[in-house]
């Protein structure tokens, strides 16, 4: 060879060549050279062959290979103690670099690793569960790398639990929680240990060996004393290593913090505010709950007050000041940690206009009976609290002996006693405050006597036994409809009327019987009568309040006539359906009132009723008897009862929460939804519903979280919703929105 600049040819090989190939070593990198092969044999050297072309030396790059053949295994399977051996093969110009990783591991303390040009070895003796994992080899030079990943299972008992967590520390017991093994040992988890020992003592005693979930609660702990915990996993290679709580837990402690404070309201010297029960009382019940408060920037705490209950209104605040408020939890181990408001508060009063709700008066119409009192009853909201005013057409009314007006500032009340035909009107309503004036109308009906006929009565078509008797209406119907006319007659020298007819429907009436040449005198009245019944389109109910699977709930009328004597009492009889006897199922000889509920019945029979008055005279006729009632369990439409700080608007401040606390009734018990265009409630709040009422809680609400709540309750009987009106007030996010929303509350039935 030489260099391809001096043309100085010298010999490569000191010894004849037998091969066809042969390597020349030590030259200068990046230098160009020639080369010549000559053959010898006995009789010398040949005529040389000359390499046509020069020749740099520099490296021929090949990117890492990984060479695997068939009987290459990735996944590998042992025993614990056994030996881990991982060999691959590899290559790459120039010569890779060769590495192994495990995660969270360091190879080096553990394994023996062995590396060529062309291959790799990984051992790891007497291995463990802690050995598991996957073992990734990698090799890369300057073309580029290569990784290949093996996965070892050791077969092994199980690693230990994850970190043990507790919750619902009560008088005597604990439940403890924990996560499966990391490393399961290559086997299937069966179940848990679990092992207590007082932190006094060195045994560990067993509670529970066959635990087959990541949840137990330990009972029959003594209380005051500290014990510890420990879990331990156990497959089919045995029961592994445990984890371990690393301090002591006592069965009594203090309480968990309330899970919550919520500001609910605001005045301009008061806070209302809520809260929930701790997760966990801390072993001992618990007594009572201490507010604290302070103003914004100041540092210290201060007693606002104690209560029992979840709910707490803090007066004699300075109003437009900003407050933070938190609470805390006592038992007999002493108070819980606090827990603060999600945001501090202004005080001040919200602006809201007037509202009132009518919706308790049926078509705004009262009606009663002159000389009874009659009382309209009406929630009122608006904030600050309204000033009241009630009017009787144009005049303005005010207390007296008969009339009464009670207002507090969330309903007003205005009663009128022994009330007259002159009480009947319409009665206005108006509510002002700073946000506006609005006025509400309701018209009372008083019902009196109807006024004398307008005479004179005529009479016409006189015989010797008979006489025609003719009249107009009254005047004053006595604001009631005329139901009938009363007929009564009484013979010349006499005192005594005596009763003619008391159902005439017409404003005539032939009288008949008369005494022939006896001088009689007439008059005639109009009555009206009152009562309730049910109806429909298909016409008058049957009298039945209710019905139960053993007992029947009657109610029934006064008697249109009571023969010129007060109505003592009442006699009720019944009878089953196929039997002729009628008895009487109430045990005293009459009853004073107009209903009475029979008990004790039999499922599945049917029964008739009959009812007759009694006055001092005597009995009446018994009535027609009812239609066949059969005492069942009644289906009752659902209902929905809002409180009145529900019926008005209600008001919460940006950041705080929202509750909405709604009773509920109805047979069988209704489905709840909660509703709201825009949001959904079951992700953005907290639904918490049971046979009587259901609670909705929305945290830390803002702007997007005012408007119309939807409450639905539905059964097989019907359906029943209503609409809740929420503003929300305050900061959002550092800029000072006012919001006034008006309160409408709409119920509707299906």
């Amino acid at each position: 060879m030489c260099k391809a600049d001096l043309e100085t040819w010298q010999k490569v090989n000191a010894e004849t060549v037998l091969a066809t190939k042969y390597t020349v070593v030590d030259l200068e990198a990046g230098e160009h050279y020639k080369f010549r092969v000559s053959a010898v044999n006995g009789a010398g050297k040949g005529e040389s062959c000359e390499v046509p072309a020069s020749v740099q030396t520099v490296d021929r790059l090949s990117a890492p290979e990984i060479d695997i053949d068939a009987n290459f295994k990735q996944t590998h399977i042992v025993r614990a103690g056994a030996t881990i051996r991982l060999f691959i093969a590899f290559s790459g110009r120039p010569v890779p670099t060769a590495v192994w990783s495990k995660a969270d591991a360091n190879l080096s303390l553990r394994a023996d690793i062995q590396t060529t040009d062309s291959f790799s070895t990984l051992t790891v003796e007497e291995c463990n569960r802690n050995d598991a994992g996957k073992y990734v080899f990698t090799v890369e030079n300057n073309s580029g790398s290569k990784s290949i990943t093996f996965t070892v299972k050791v077969l092994d008992t199980p690693g230990p639990p994850g970190p043990i967590t507790f919750k619902d520390v009560t008088r005597g017991s604990i439940t403890l929680m924990w996560d499966a093994p990391v490393l399961d040992g290559g086997s299937r988890i069966h179940h848990y240990v679990v092992e207590k020992r007082e932190a006094s003592r060195r045994s560990w005693q067993v509670v529970s060996s066959k635990c087959t979930r990541q949840i137990f609660k330990v009972t029959d702990l003594a209380e005051g004393v500290p014990y510890y915990y420990r879990v331990s996993a156990e497959n089919e290679y045995g029961v592994g290593e445990p984890c371990e709580l690393t301090e002591p837990i006592v069965a009594t402690e203090e309480p968990a913090p309330p899970k919550r404070l919520d500001i609910v309201d605001t005045t301009k010297s008061s806070v209302v505010l809520a809260w929930l029960k701790p997760d966990h009382d801390g072993g001992s019940r618990v007594t009572g709950y201490l507010l604290e408060m302070k103003q914004k920037g100041s540092d210290k705490w201060i007693p606002a007050g104690q209560t029992k209950q979840l709910t707490f209104t803090v007066e004699g605040l300075v109003e437009n000041t900003e407050y933070e408020f938190r609470v805390k939890a006592k038992n007999d181990a002493g108070y819980s940690e606090p827990r603060e408001a999600f945001s501090s508060v202004i005080i001040k009063e919200p602006q809201i206009e007037p509202t009132a709700d009518l919706s308790e008066i049926s078509r705004q119409l009262i009606t009663c009976k002159a000389g009874s009192t009659f009382t309209i009853d009406i929630p009122i909201s608006g904030r600050p609290a309204p000033k009241v005013t009630w009017k009787l057409e144009e005049m303005r009314l005010k207390e007296t002996e008969r009339v009464a007006i009670k207002t507090t500032k969330d309903r007003t009340t205005l009663t009128v006693k022994d009330s007259m035909r002159g009480d009947s009107g319409k009665y206005y309503l108006t509510l002002e405050n700073t946000a506006g004036v609005k006025t509400f109308t309701v018209t009372v009906v008083v019902i009196g006597r109807p006024g004398p006929v307008t005479g004179p009565i005529e009479i016409s078509s006189v015989s010797a036994e008979s006489c025609i008797l003719t009249w107009k209406e009254p005047e004053d119907d006595g604001g009631s409809d005329i139901t009938n006319y009363i007929v009564e007659k009484r013979e010349s020298g006499t005192t005594a009327w005596q009763l003619v007819n008391s159902s005439v429907k017409r404003t005539q009436i032939k009288v008949t019987r008369l005494t022939k040449y006896q001088e009689y005198s007439f008059r005639v009245s109009g009555q009206y009568q009152f009562r309730v019944t049910a109806v429909n389109a298909a016409g008058n109910s049957e009298p039945i309040v209710d019905t139960t699977m053993h007992s029947i709930s009657l109610a029934w009328s006064k008697p249109t006539y009571d023969g010129g004597a007060d109505i003592l009492g009442y006699v009720l009889e019944m009878k089953e359906e196929g039997t002729e006897q009628w008895y009487r199922p109430h045990t005293t000889p009459t009853l004073r009132n107009a209903e009475f509920t029979i008990t004790g019945l039999k499922t599945s029979q049917k029964y008739r009723f009959r009812v007759a008055a009694t006055n001092v005279n005597g009995m009446s006729e018994f009535s027609e008897s009812s239609a066949e009632i059969e005492p069942v369990e009644r289906i009752e439409k659902p209902e929905l009862e809002l409180a009145d700080d529900l019926r008005k608007t209600v008001t919460v401040r940006a950041g705080g929460s929202l509750r909405l606390m709604v009773s509920v009734s109805g047979r069988p018990a209704p489905v709840i939804t909660w509703s709201k265009e825009g949001i959904d409630l079951v992700s953005r709040g907290i639904i918490d519903t049971t046979d009587s009422y259901t609670l909705l809680i929305v945290d830390k609400v803002n702007r997007y979280d005012a408007g119309k709540y939807v409450i639905e309750a539905e059964n097989q009987s019907g359906k029943k919703s209503a609409t809740i009106s929420v503003k929300v007030y305050g900061k959002y996010y550092y800029q000072l929105y006012m919001v006034i929303i008006l309160l409408t509350v709409h119920v509707t039935e299906e």
